[in-house]
């Protein structure tokens, strides 16, 4: 087999060409295969022969070297390759050959039998892209498309787009569109021919639906490292889980139900998408079983009682149909109810992306400033006039209900918290006591009962009415009343219990409250509010240091303009008075996070509870996960404890294999049918945005850095749980979730702490904002993307010199200066201070110099002595550095005394610790003038030795000034590519825009000059 692989694998061209004859279910397009040295020795005579052979069609000249698409490694796209080619043109096929052969020079050696590789350009191309015969990951039996559907042949293949496409490889031909039915015939036809080895292939698919082949080469990691899974196994579990859905049919339809993960209840939001047994458990007793829908039916939307969530292998879903069919208004006759159920299903099967936003895109669940247009789409769906009107008309009167009733649902439904409230505290005291395993099960269950009873119902009530507001506030913008700033500032003015924990943890943080009486308040919260697993807040180091990071406090004014109000308000006949109206959206959005806030104190004291139960039977934390509601429902009272560890064991070790069998069981995000098991579309997701601000910063994924810095980053997790409060006491930059819906918990509290936001993300997008370590997010218009990096720019940094214990120099660089470049898209290489032959360090192309702060310069360099610690051989390295490096116009930033140093090195003068008109202190920011923008930024200060504005050298040009002192703190020399900074990039700043302006700064200096 191996010598029967190896004949066919090999470069490009030879692959292809031995394929060419044996493949039926595909095409390779008419090709010329070229050896470098045939066109070295005659040029002229390869072009007639290229000519003559494509006769004036377009071509593509590509890459086959013998260092790409072989066994040990791909290096896809690592050489050129030239699309669109003309073959009657002389000089373009000489100039494409040459960029071709050019890009093996840089690092092969010997290249004179490499081989270009010319082909006819495919014609009338719908689809382009690459398919993988496995998952590359995950080893796991799908088909892997990557494609682009906009007519490019190169997009996927050269990373510029793209979408995704599993197929199980079991899949049955008949399911799939006949573009990928072919596609996947061809696959299956060449991996025939190629056997054993998982592939990487390089396909296009025309307007006919016929397959062309690119390319066919070894995957490269997954030929390395191996097989590990039993497909068996796997489509077996799989197999059982389609049946498993399709045999539990939808209550209303009577066919398999039609499932979203983010619609509605959003569970991925909440317990994830791969939820162990007991978090699973608990949302679907104390939310989705019946309670959900108790909540909201007194609001005049319909009854119905049958469980909301499902789940498929390990992933919960919700129910779309009983979504739909639950938020139409009790009083539309149920003919009309159903059909709009089907419609709603119909509008969101057009734009499966609106999946996580059927409340305000797709349901007339309330009424707001725009149904009356929007909902006028009814009629091109074969509703009449008056069946909208009827709609519309009993839609506005349960919104109008709710808005004027809200105060006396408010108080009824207060008074039901309070009764969980006083169960709640009486069942804690067993937390304290020797109690049975009979008592604490049974206040298990008489808690969860409390919360179905007088906790989530009211939760559910109040969410509705909070939906209702965020809707009218929505479309306050879409219909061109106000602007985004408008209700972005309204929204900063609302005052949830999130902006009470910010408040009491900087007291903390101050030691203005101990550590008790913040715990009495928030000891409750875990980062996962279902998962027995996360830590109380009561358990957790919060270490009260507050952040050095200030953000200017200013008076948000709550109300929107009244008169605004009023004018849209009257338009949409809507009888609510302005400041009613206005009044109950800020008491609906700030009494949904209150009730939530306290219902989940109770369902933190069951997983306390739970936790006891552990302790008594000597069952882990992590075992207990694998529990579920049912466990404790049926115990039999008085049961052995031994005996009951074993059955629970018994139980959890059965779920936890489960579990895993079908965790590596890819499922979509929405399901249509039970082919959705077996062909799953990764969506593009339209992420909620929150605020209508840009910013960019550094990425930090909280899953994998818990223990990170988040101040002033743009904070990345998969889920936006409400126990993650404390991450908005960090004066993060910017909030990324993979989960989560526009009205979620989170949506809310980045609206009111005005933090820009993406919501809700979806896979796609998130797993390419994980792969970034720096990213702009622009709100406004709804887009992420990679911030500018300086990834291939090559940087040399000095270094402090210093002594260690033992008397031998040392040196010394602050990890912040690699911090602070690493964010732009490099890593400087320190220079050691004792480099002799210091020139050798420019044996590899060098694009920048940084020369650091820290330390006294020799006294020769100063107005007057001083008697501190010098650094002589740091001095002399510099000194090299710096003339070498203005000598062959290489780029240099100085950082503190870097750009002292600078400076007197080219004829300025330095001060030793003046005294200053206005002191400075250090550690402190301080405001300095930007001359060229005549604006002020806030900078830190950690220098005493000063360059007064007189004191500049001739040839530099001062961007920055201390005004009050008259001192420079920035300056440039356009001629010699030199920047001095005299504050530090590496360090804290006070204003959480210091570190951004000077990141601009050094980026635009960089971009100037190197890029």
């Amino acid at each position: 087999m191996a010598n029967r692989i190896n004949k066919i694998i090999s470069t490009k061209a030879n692959t292809l060409y031995a394929m060419k004859n044996l493949i039926k279910k595909a095409s390779i397009e008419e090709m010329y295969i070229l050896r470098v040295e045939d066109f070295w020795r005659n040029k002229n005579q390869v072009c007639t022969e290229i000519m003559e052979k494509f006769g004036g069609c377009r071509i593509v000249v590509r890459s086959s070297s013998t260092q790409e698409d072989c066994m040990k490694s791909s290096n896809a796209g690592h050489y050129k390759s030239i699309l669109d080619v003309d073959s009657a043109s002389r000089a373009q096929i000489v100039e494409s050959i040459e960029a071709v052969i050019q890009s093996y020079e840089k690092d092969i050696k010997g290249i004179s039998n490499e081989q270009v590789l010319i082909q006819r350009q495919a014609i009338d191309v719908c689809v382009s892209g690459v398919v993988f015969s496995r998952d590359l990951k995950g080893k796991r039996p799908y088909y892997l498309v990557n494609y682009d559907d906009l007519g490019s042949t190169d997009s996927v293949t050269s990373g510029r787009g793209g979408k995704t496409l599993w197929i199980a490889r079991n899949v049955s031909l008949y399911q799939l569109e006949e573009r990928w039915r072919n596609l996947i015939t061809a696959v299956t036809e060449v991996e025939s021919i190629i056997e054993d080895i998982p592939l990487d292939i390089e396909f296009a698919i025309d307007s006919h639906n016929q397959v062309i082949l690119f390319q066919v080469r070894p995957l490269a990691a997954g030929y390395r490292e191996g097989r590990y899974i039993d497909d068996y196994s796997f489509f077996a579990r799989k197999g059982q889980i389609r049946r498993e859905y399709e045999e539990h049919l939808d209550a209303i339809t009577g066919k398999p139900m039609k499932l979203s993960d983010m619609a509605f209840w959003n569970p991925s939001e909440i317990i994830g998408s791969n939820p162990r047994a007991l978090d699973y458990s608990l949302y679907r007793e104390i939310i989705t079983h019946h309670a959900w829908n108790e909540g909201i039916r007194t609001l005049g939307y319909r009854a119905f009682n049958e469980d909301l969530m499902y789940q498929v292998g390990n992933k919960p879903y919700i129910n779309l149909t009983y979504s739909y069919y639950s938020l139409i208004p009790a009083s539309i006759p149920e003919p009309l109810a159903l059909r709009l159920v089907q419609y709603y299903q119909t509008r969101l099967e057009e734009d499966l992306s609106a999946h996580d936003k059927i409340e305000f895109e797709i349901i007339f669940s309330s009424y707001d400033f725009m149904t009356e247009e929007n909902s006028k789409r009814l009629l091109r769906y074969g509703f009449t006039e008056e069946e909208r009107k009827l709609l519309v008309r009993e839609v506005k009167k349960l919104t109008i209900d709710a808005v004027m009733n809200q105060e006396k649902i408010l108080k009824e439904d207060l008074e039901a918290l309070k009764r969980l409230e006083n169960c709640r505290e009486e069942i804690e005291k067993l937390l304290y006591q020797d109690v049975s395993i009979d008592r604490i099960i049974d206040s298990i269950l008489t808690l969860l009962k409390e919360i179905r009873t007088n906790g989530t119902p009211q939760f559910a009530r109040q969410a509705r009415l909070a939906f209702i507001a965020r809707a009218f506030l929505r479309t306050l913008v879409d219909a061109g009343y106000y602007t985004s700033e408008n209700v972005d500032t309204f929204m900063q003015g609302i005052s949830t219990v999130s902006s009470e924990f910010n408040d009491d943890f900087e007291r903390f943080s101050e030691g203005l409250i101990s550590r008790e009486e913040f715990n009495f308040k928030y000891g409750h919260l875990r980062s996962g509010t279902y998962d027995i697993r996360s830590d109380r807040y009561d358990a957790m180091n919060f270490r009260p240091a507050p952040s050095r990071i200030k953000k200017d406090k200013v008076k948000i004014q709550k109300d929107l303009d009244i008169s605004i109000l009023t004018q849209a308000l009257e338009d949409t006949q809507l009888d609510v008075p302005a400041e009613r109206m206005a009044k109950f959206w800020i008491s609906a959005i700030e009494q949904r996070e209150y009730f939530k806030f306290e219902f989940t104190k109770s369902l933190s004291m069951v997983l306390e509870l739970i936790r006891k139960l552990g302790s008594i039977l000597e069952i882990r934390t992590m075992d207990l996960s694998w529990l579920c509601v049912d466990d404790f429902k049926l115990y039999e009272s008085g049961c052995d404890p031994e005996n009951l560890k074993k059955l629970w064991m018994k139980l959890i070790t059965k779920r936890r294999r489960l579990n895993h069998d079908s965790r590596l069981i890819l499922l979509p995000e929405v399901i249509l049918s039970g082919a959705s098991v077996d062909v799953i579309p990764v969506y593009e997701a339209r992420p909620n945005f929150i605020t209508a601000k840009t910013v960019e910063g550094e990425v930090v994924l909280l899953d994998e850095e818990p223990d990170a810095d988040i101040t002033g980053k743009i904070v990345v997790v998969p889920k936006a749980d409400p126990g993650y409060e404390w991450i908005f006491t960090k004066n993060i930059k910017g909030f990324i979730t993979k989960y989560g819906g526009a009205a979620s918990h989170m949506a809310i509290r980045c609206a009111e702490f005005n933090i820009p936001a993406a919501i809700g993300c979806g896979e796609k997008i998130y797993d390419t904002v994980s792969q970034l370590d720096y990213l702009e997010m622009d709100c406004r218009n709804g887009l992420i993307k990679e911030g500018i990096q300086y990834t291939n720019l090559h940087a040399l940094i000095t270094q402090r010199e210093g002594v260690n214990d033992y008397g031998d120099p040392t040196d010394i660089l602050e990890a912040g200066y690699v911090e602070f470049y690493e964010s732009i898209g490099f890593i400087p290489r320190p220079v050691a201070n004792h480099t002799k032959n210091f020139e050798r360090l420019f044996d590899e192309k060098i694009d920048l110099l940084i020369v650091v702060g820290g330390g006294a310069l020799g006294p020769q360099w100063y107005d007057r002595k001083h008697e501190e610690t010098v650094q002589p051989y740091r001095d002399k390295m510099e000194e090299k550095l710096i003339h070498y490096c203005v000598n062959h116009g290489i780029p240099i930033i100085g950082t503190c005394r870097g750009m002292q140093y600078v400076n007197v090195l080219f004829g300025g003068k330095l001060a030793y610790h003046p005294d200053l008109p206005c002191p400075r202190k250090r550690g402190e920011d301080h405001k300095v003038r930007l001359l060229k923008e005549n604006r002020s930024i806030y900078v830190n200060n950690y220098h005493k030795d000063v360059i007064f504005e007189d004191a500049l050298a001739d040839c530099f040009e001062p961007l920055a000034i201390d005004e009050d002192n008259h001192t420079i703190e920035a300056y440039q020399s356009e001629q010699m590519k030199i920047l001095g900074v005299q504050w530090h990039p590496e360090r804290k700043f006070g204003h959480a825009d210091g570190i951004d302006e000077t990141r601009r700064l050094v980026r635009d200096f960089i971009s100037k000059f190197i890029h």
